[in-house]
């Protein structure tokens, strides 16, 4: 029996002080900083090829409890305890907690009132070899609000590299507009909810007429420039919004998305569900009906899937 978690071999995050993990939820194990030594040298310590060997083995400590990855996950049969660099795919890459606005589901804004780290994008040119990875996803809080980032998008352009990012949507004027629809693959949007006024509660200081008008912008250089950029809607779920599922479901495509995908506040809404069972059985039908008429390859159902709703 295995554990077999992908990331293991193949992820590389970094989070906003430069601790290296393998896991966005800094997970099983941190692997040193960034600032003191090239990634490639960090991969294969002792240490980690013992969390290598636990997870094809079926003993992987964080396994039961990860909602990162659909179980059980095939490994690869030529796997072994050690991480060939030229194997890894997808690197995360954390630049701290600044943000221009305050979701309720989030503690990034209050934190950063007492942390306010983030990586530079000078230690990220000397200290890594893009070449192998195919995806590079850039983190915030807001990702388009801090001025390293935007460096960092920069210095992977001129490096012939395409990056994602998650964004709340807010910060992309005309020019940044241009920018992402030329040098990014992929821009994941919150909008967490499926109406103007709940999303607006959910993120505060947010203005849904924006949103939707920066991303109407960004489809228009997509199609101006005839690039394979992707724009992702991103729904965190609150128990807010969670009545408005079935209807983002049906107007991610008039929001403008192509495709859509979910998260969810792990603090309040498996919860809430789990407390009103009705209230869980209706969405379930609700979310199931749309799905029937809906193209599946556009929709991520994996959080609604852990949440037991469809």
């Amino acid at each position: 029996m295995t554990e077999y978690c992908p990331h293991l071999w193949k992820t590389v995050t970094i989070d906003h002080k430069g601790d290296v993990f393998h896991c966005c939820k800094i997970n099983p194990l941190n692997l040193g900083s960034i600032y003191e030594k090239h990634l490639s040298e960090r991969l294969n310590t002792p240490e980690i090829q013992s969390v290598r060997e636990k997870s094809l083995h079926g003993t992987l400590p964080c396994y039961a409890d990860c909602n990162l990855i659909r179980k059980p996950c095939d490994a690869a049969s030529d796997l072994t305890k050690a991480c060939d660099y030229n194997r890894l795919t997808d690197l995360y890459v954390d630049f701290g907690m600044k943000c221009n606005i305050c979701c309720v589901m989030c503690k990034q804004r209050e934190k950063y009132k007492t942390d306010k780290r983030g990586l530079t994008c000078a230690i990220l040119k000397k200290n890594i070899d893009y070449s192998p990875f195919q995806h590079i996803y850039l983190q915030g809080g807001e990702p388009l609000y801090i001025e390293e980032c935007l460096k960092f998008m920069d210095y992977l352009s001129s490096i012939g590299k395409k990056y994602s990012l998650l964004t709340n949507g807010l910060l992309i004027p005309d020019s940044m507009a241009k920018k992402l629809a030329s040098n990014a693959d992929l821009i994941s949007i919150s909008l967490n909810a499926a109406t103007k006024n709940t999303h607006e509660i959910v993120n505060e200081g947010s203005s849904w007429e924006k949103v939707l008008e920066n991303i109407a912008s960004v489809r228009q250089y997509r199609q101006e420039y005839g690039t394979s950029l992707s724009i992702n809607g991103r729904m965190t779920l609150t128990v807010h919004a969670l009545p408005e599922i079935p209807l983002f479901l049906k107007s991610f495509e008039e929001f403008g998305f192509d495709t859509v995908n979910f998260g969810y506040d792990l603090a309040t809404v498996p919860k809430y569900l789990e407390g009103h069972p009705d209230f869980k059985k209706n969405l379930s039908a609700q979310i199931k009906e749309v799905l029937g008429n809906a193209d599946r390859k556009k929709v991520d159902t994996l959080r609604l899937e852990q949440l037991g709703l469809i």
